[in-house]
């Protein structure tokens, strides 16, 4: 995360940064991105850069962690709508970011931050159970017809959501595939992992 010192900018400065960061991170991969033409763009010296952030792995992350935090606050929203369904909300979750009116610089920017979600460990659950996330997700999601056990049942489902309809937005935003075909596919992926992880009756009685 950037250190206090970002945050006490003057917010046209500290937004001329952001846009230099969100300018070169959208051009090449993460790891090919150069710290050098950002300081160029955003009109700083490359000595204030590194009292803002003190890496470029750490520019990364507050870029992913501010497209995450947007990513929470719409699907709260939408599990709320939906009164805590997973799969429906995940479809809607899928929609709203497939077709989000943006830029090709947003574009190729989100494209990047599935990249590094993808790549890396899950970065938008926690990674134990306990923390203020995983309690947040637990008022909004209904697990009462899926077979989750504990906590770390829950974490691990939604991390596997998540990679799946990461990949398939990110199939759409490269062009791998057309909306339509990523869609299709992710409403099957999402079917195949419902019947999964939903209980059976037999008998009248829960069949592990």
């Amino acid at each position: 995360m950037p250190t206090e010192s970002f945050y006490k900018l003057d917010s046209s400065k500290r937004q001329k940064i952001l846009d230099a960061m969100k300018k070169e991170f959208s051009r090449v991969p993460f790891h090919e991105a150069s710290v050098n033409r950002i300081v160029e763009n955003a009109g700083i010296s490359k000595g204030s850069f590194w009292v803002y952030f003190k890496s470029k792995e750490e520019a990364i992350e507050y870029l992913v962690e501010s497209h995450l935090e947007k990513e929470r606050k719409k699907s709260k929203k939408i599990f709320l709508k939906n009164n805590g369904d997973l799969f429906q909300s995940y479809l809607e979750l899928f929609d709203y970011l497939a077709k989000c009116k943006i830029n090709k610089t947003e574009k190729d920017l989100m494209a990047n931050v599935f990249k590094n979600l993808i790549a890396n460990e899950e970065k938008s659950l926690p990674k134990e159970p306990g923390d203020h996330l995983i309690q947040e997700t637990k008022n909004i999601v209904n697990i009462s017809n899926l077979d989750i056990m504990d906590d770390d049942d829950l974490i691990n489902f939604m991390k596997i959501l998540n990679y799946v309809m990461r990949v398939n937005l990110l199939d759409t935003i490269t062009k791998k595939v057309t909306l339509e075909r990523a869609r299709a596919r992710f409403v099957r992926e999402l079917e195949i992992l419902k019947k999964g992880i939903s209980k059976e009756k037999e008998g009248g009685k829960t069949k592990c």
